[in-house]
């Protein structure tokens, strides 16, 4: 099938707890060193798996809960679109946090989509059963009546936990519901590339030179160029520009198209870090380091025939 593409949410536990947690998640999705989280309150990174429908690519949007007002009024926002509602637990009033969450958020929750209480191992059976029924009070009384509980101990259990997540999603959520991105208007996104060191242009351009190969990204258009020249001033030069198919397979990508402006921004770290060379994709022909390669036999055909 097409690859499917949908989306949870992470809400972390404003405890000391969170960052760790968050760090764990990145270990098996993110595919550069930078996040968004503390920016812009999101950080979306993408867990890549298969189930019995096919290649899927699971959009993880970590976010917390902060005691600014900001916070509050874009948290909601956040929550539209996805098929379910992680929130990841660490301490014995957890309970009252899920509960912050739901009255903030209750207006973009979609009741049918399942909430999902995540906690680290509890080897007290009786204290989790007494944690499990504070949060069935909870649901009840907002009317939300669908819900699990899960524990985790380590990467390996939340990667098993998230494809556990998708094969539900894909076997028995219709494909025909749609998947709404959520992504700011051009200016914020521009000002977001600002304020972590590129330089945008009129042509709402970031250009990032890594070694002979300059990336050219376009925070409008959502795509990204990687071209070679002899010379950057020359008047008479050769030149090969390549437009990128961008995918996130090893460690959680996914297209660009469809899925808004924040995608766009995690390029921009992973160019700026390096990674962008290690992307891979779910065919050969998706491989960054497979793409650059024909970009430099263009390259070098064309200097070629010039120089002639």
């Amino acid at each position: 099938m097409v690859r499917f593409l949908t989306k949870v949410m992470v809400t972390l536990e404003p405890t000391i707890m969170k960052d760790h947690y968050h760090e764990t998640l990145r270990e098996i999705t993110a595919h550069h060193k930078g996040n968004l989280l503390q920016l812009i309150g999101v950080d979306p990174i993408v867990f890549r798996t298969n189930s019995t429908r096919g290649e899927v690519d699971l959009q993880v949007w970590v976010t917390t809960i902060t005691g600014t007002p900001l916070n509050r009024v874009i948290l909601p926002f956040y929550f539209v679109g996805a098929r379910k509602y992680i929130f990841m637990c660490s301490s014995r009033n957890a309970h009252n946090f899920v509960k912050d969450a739901l009255e903030i958020t209750q207006e973009k929750l979609n009741a049918a989509h399942e909430m999902v209480i995540l906690t680290p191992k509890i080897d007290d059976a009786k204290a989790y059963s007494r944690m499990k029924t504070k949060f069935r009070k909870i649901f009840r009384d907002k009317n939300l009546d669908i819900y699990s509980f899960h524990q985790w101990a380590n990467q390996k259990d939340l990667a098993i936990l998230l494809t556990n997540l998708v094969e539900d999603i894909v076997v028995n959520m219709p494909r025909t519901t749609p998947y709404i991105p959520v992504g700011f208007d051009l200016n914020t996104v521009e000002d977001i590339a600002k304020k972590q060191g590129f330089e945008v242009n009129e042509k709402h351009e970031v250009l990032f030179k890594r070694h002979d190969i300059v990336f050219r990204v376009n925070l409008q258009n959502n795509d990204i160029h990687a071209e070679i020249t002899d010379c950057d001033d020359c008047k008479e030069k050769c030149k090969a520009v390549k437009k990128l198919c961008i995918e996130v397979a090893n460690k959680g990508y996914a297209t660009l198209a469809g899925l808004g402006d924040l995608r766009i921004l995690s390029i921009l770290f992973a160019i700026k870090d390096g990674s962008i060379m290690n992307i891979k994709g779910t065919k050969p022909q998706e491989d960054i380091s497979q793409q650059i390669k024909i970009l430099r036999k263009t390259f070098a055909k064309n200097c070629k025939k010039k120089r002639k």
